[in-house]
């Protein structure tokens, strides 16, 4: 069944989260940091609870500048309750709920009266003390249930929906509020969560019982704090089709997350440091944040490296995924993990599902290569002669509720030297000169209302581009200029002739269209037109036929060639530099009075050599980077080894 959030449900809920505290995470900074298990332990750190080693582990993480840690309060340990039924017709009803195995009575004290052990917050209390010694920030998710493939979920909650059981919600409220009063007066504490991934702690049935729990949990914990920000579920889910869907999540939080882990998806089609790879973590945070409207931050990321790459090469990756992060404005990027988790029989470490050597230190604490690219990627951030990098400079308004269009798209635009903004085609259109309707699907997501709006933009003197996947807007004979006169179900590609190149491009559906007032840029091999400018009011409609923007990112191998030529064709830019390189990024962050700072980024496994072009008037004052022998910059020439980065501060001179 489908269920859609309503305007004036996310308008309410908007009411519940305060503006989010910009101290916590403030934007035009990278804070780095990991989600941390102690070495020794992992999930059973709490019960076999060693201070002298954790105190070790946060020395560790504090001298290589991992100074934000999410740390996980194992929801079975805090809370080990135990339901006490009847017998005979009552069988099924919880007569009284008890603690531990040894079903001892509830103590008549706050914890005792939440189901809370008061060893596993006394030790609680004890980590947030050695965190405070060593520098570090931590955030809590509190109902940490799901861990690595399995439930951590109390006794008495067991096969209990934790979305809609009574018992399970009256339960979860009284550990919150006991958890959340008891630990507030640590200052290494700096945002709560409702836990980890929660949204998968049960089954939620639809978009209604997951903004009913959602709320649920966060006004119990800022009733007990509200001080801190709380943070809301992970995931990028644009339409309000989605059991999660961002805006509701967003409206709800103080900020928002992704948990990018590329091999669940096509992210990682292509070669691990390729464009591909090392965009996706920054592409999906900067979607959710301007989708959404909160801040959003890489909260876990990591990678199963010996099915991906070796650990040099992990090295490299985190370098290229931190500049693209830094230069999306990203706040924050928390490796999963801190420690490797080798050598351990208890569950889930000894099931088939989980990878076990996702830290960037083993479990002896040795620190693997991406330890030190994230050691000198926070010494320069800490050594910034500025407090904050402004946001990127952005070119045109990307309006898609497909998350493999989001991250295609933006591989596409910035190869064609366009900084995308994203949008959801369901809300409001932000303003812009220019809007790209990739993959539009029928109605490509757009109410009446919507498409009217877009339309007026247009007729304004907006530019639209639209590609075609068996498209049904209404009017598209005016607006687009065209008309389909042939649809058949079957594979094949086409070459594209576009005058000063060409394209190959893949169909699973073949059309052939009608060019009425729309001038075709491009045919294929037949002579059939793919491509059309339409004059429409003051403004241009461009159609593609083929929805490229989708397969491309399905396939391999398609962003080493020309595709982006087609968005570079609706939208030259013009950049205070080029790079003349498709796969090294620029991005513009302008601080005022012609003063400006150039991130330029090679996304690519192949070394940058060249003579960036620089508009009339500007020129370099500085580089800044956290590997000089990768990124040197002299006589106007830049050389960036791969996966690496340099910010290049630029002035207008003065005439």
């Amino acid at each position: 069944m489908r269920v859609l959030v309503s305007s004036a449900a996310l308008a309410a809920a908007a009411l519940v989260a305060p503006a989010a505290d910009c101290a916590f995470l403030p934007s035009g900074r990278v804070a780095l940091g990991a989600n941390y298990w102690a070495s020794h332990a992992a999930t059973e750190m709490w019960r076999k609870w060693d201070a002298g080693v954790v105190d070790g582990d946060l020395r560790v993480l504090a001298e290589n500048g991992l100074r934000i840690l999410r740390v996980f309060p194992n929801w079975a340990d805090f809370q080990p309750i135990h339901a006490c039924f009847l017998s005979g017709d009552d069988f099924d009803k919880v007569y009284e709920t008890r603690l531990f195995d040894a079903e001892e009575p509830l103590p008549d004290t706050p914890c005792g009266r939440a189901g809370v052990d008061e060893r596993m917050v006394e030790r609680f209390e004890e980590f947030c003390d050695l965190a405070e010694k060593h520098g570090i920030r931590l955030i809590v998710p509190l109902l940490t249930g799901q861990m690595t493939f399995r439930n951590y979920i109390p006794p008495a909650l067991a096969n209990r929906n934790p979305f809609s059981d009574p018992y399970a919600l009256m339960w979860e409220g009284r550990y919150l509020e006991c958890m959340v009063s008891r630990l507030k007066a640590k200052k290494a504490i700096v945002a709560w969560e409702s836990g980890n991934e929660a949204r998968i702690l049960g089954k939620s049935e639809n978009a209604f019982q997951s903004e009913a729990w959602l709320r649920y949990v966060h006004q119990a914990i800022r009733c007990a704090d509200p001080s801190r920000p709380v943070i809301g579920v992970d995931g990028l889910n644009i339409s309000r089709e989605e059991k999660w869907p961002s805006a509701m999540n967003a409206a709800l939080s103080d900020y928002v997350t992704t948990h990018p882990y590329g091999f669940w998806g096509n992210a990682y089609n292509d070669d691990f440091l390729s464009v591909r790879s090392l965009t996706f973590a920054a592409a999906q945070t900067y979607a959710l944040e301007q989708i959404a409207g909160k801040p959003a931050f890489v909260e876990e990321h990591g990678s199963r490296r010996q099915e991906q790459t070796n650990r040099r090469g992990v090295a490299e990756y985190m370098r290229g995924m931190l500049w693209n992060a830094w230069a999306l404005d990203c706040r924050a990027m928390l490796w999963w993990c801190a420690y490797d988790q080798t050598g351990m029989t208890i569950a889930p470490y000894n099931w088939r599902q989980p990878c076990v050597e996702l830290g960037i230190f083993r479990r002896d604490r040795t620190p693997y290569p991406a330890a030190d690219v994230v050691r000198k990627f926070a010494a320069l951030q800490d050594a910034l002669p500025f407090a904050a990098l402004p946001k990127a400079k952005t070119d045109a308004v990307v309006l898609t509720t497909d998350s493999d269009v989001v991250y295609s798209s933006y591989i596409l635009a910035r190869q064609a030297g366009i900084m995308p903004r994203f949008a959801s085609p369901e809300e409001k259109l932000p303003e812009a000169d220019c809007y790209f309707l990739p993959d539009a699907l029928g109605r490509a997501y757009l109410t009446i209302e919507r498409w009217e709006e877009l339309k007026a933009k247009v007729r304004a003197g907006a530019t639209l581009y639209l590609s075609w996947n068996d498209t049904f807007l209404d009017s598209m004979e005016e607006v687009g200029g065209i008309e389909v006169v042939h649809r058949q179900q079957t594979g094949g590609s086409d070459v594209c002739d576009f005058g000063d190149f060409s394209l190959t491009f893949d169909y699973s559906v073949r059309r052939r269209f009608n060019a009425l007032a729309a001038e075709t840029l491009a045919k294929n091999q037949n002579g059939d037109g793919v491509f059309f400018r339409n004059r429409y009011g003051k403004g241009t409609v461009y159609v593609f036929a083929y929805n490229f923007e989708k397969t491309c990112y399905a396939a391999s191998g398609k962003y080493e060639g020309d595709a982006w030529k087609v968005w570079a064709k609706v939208l030259p830019v013009e950049r205070i530099a080029k790079a003349g390189d498709k796969n090294v990024f620029v991005s513009e962050h302008c601080f005022g009075e012609g003063r400006c700072g150039l991130l330029v980024v090679n996304n690519s496994g192949r070394p940058y050599a060249g003579a960036p072009v620089l508009k009339d008037g500007w020129r370099v004052n500085k580089a800044l980077t956290d590997e000089p022998a990768l990124a040197k910059w002299g006589d106007g020439k830049l050389t960036l080894a791969p996966c690496s980065g340099v910010l290049l501060m630029v002035e207008k001179a003065s005439r």
